[in-house]
C-alpha cells in the first residue's frame, strides 16, 4: 500500500488511519503483534521514522502500546489510560476521524478544480 499522493494529510496521519481501521474494523485482538517498522515502511513505502510517528498516534489514543525489544501491540480498551478510553469516546474518535478525511477529500477536490481554472 502506498501513500496517496493528492490526500494533503501528512503520510504518518494517513498510515495512523489506515492501521487504526484495520485494528478496530477486523478487530484485532488485545495483544496482537504488529508488523514490525521496516515491514510497515515496505507496506507503505515510507521510512521507519513515519512508521513510528505514526505508531506514536495510536499509542496516545491508548489504541496501541509499545513493548521495548519487542515490537507493537494492540491494547485492549480495558487496558488504556482510564475511564476515559470507553468505547463510546473510541466512536466519537472514529467519527471525527472520518469527518476529517471527508473534507480533507473535498478541500483536495477544491484544489484542484481551483488550479485547472487558473484560479490562487
Amino acid at each position: 500500500m502506498t501513500i496517496a499522493a493528492h490526500d494533503p494529510r501528512p503520510k504518518k496521519v494517513q498510515i495512523a488511519d489506515a492501521l487504526r481501521s484495520e485494528i478496530t474494523t477486523a478487530p484485532l485482538p488485545s495483544g496482537h503483534r504488529l508488523a514490525s517498522l521496516r515491514e510497515l515502511a515496505d507496506r507503505f513505502t515510507v521510512t521507519q521514522v513515519t512508521i513510528k510517528n505514526a505508531l506514536q498516534i495510536l499509542i496516545e489514543e491508548g489504541l496501541i502500546k509499545s513493548v521495548p525489544t519487542r515490537g507493537y501491540f494492540v491494547q485492549s480498551p480495558s487496558t488504556g489510560a482510564g475511564p476515559e478510553t470507553e468505547p463510546v469516546k473510541r466512536e466519537e474518535i472514529n467519527a471525527i476521524h472520518s469527518e476529517i478525511r471527508k473534507l480533507a477529500a473535498r478541500v483536495a477536490e477544491l484544489e484542484m478544480q481551483a488550479d485547472h481554472k487558473g484560479g490562487a
